[in-house]
């Protein structure tokens, strides 16, 4: 029995680890498509990078916490993104996001 806790912990241990990675990549990749798109410097791409990258972990804390719910999950999921659009909107103003809006409909 110990033995299949113990493995038990080290798989959630494992994917937890490799989530991070993943959501470390996905916030990388975003945060250089946007720095690229609305020429961006360092400090903005910094804050744009922070942003994306709390944003994916919060998105993986709910879709875990709520995988049963998904009424609850969509909703907790729409905050998110209205938390993330506001604070694009903050970081880059209203004509970069008015840019970003266009390039992604574009896309």
């Amino acid at each position: 029995m110990k033995k299949i806790s113990l493995l038990l912990l080290l798989m959630v241990l494992a994917t937890n680890v490799y989530s991070q990675k993943t959501n470390e990549e996905r916030a990388s990749k975003i945060t250089k498509e946007i720095s690229e798109v609305l020429s961006l410097n360092q400090e903005e791409t910094a804050k744009i990078y922070k942003i994306q990258l709390k944003r994916f972990h919060e998105v993986n804390t709910i879709r875990s916490t709520y995988a049963q719910d998904p009424e609850t999950k969509k909703s907790e999921l729409k905050k998110v993104y209205n938390r993330l659009y506001g604070k694009l909107k903050s970081t880059l103003g209203e004509d970069k996001m008015q840019e970003w809006k266009i390039y992604k409909r574009n896309k």
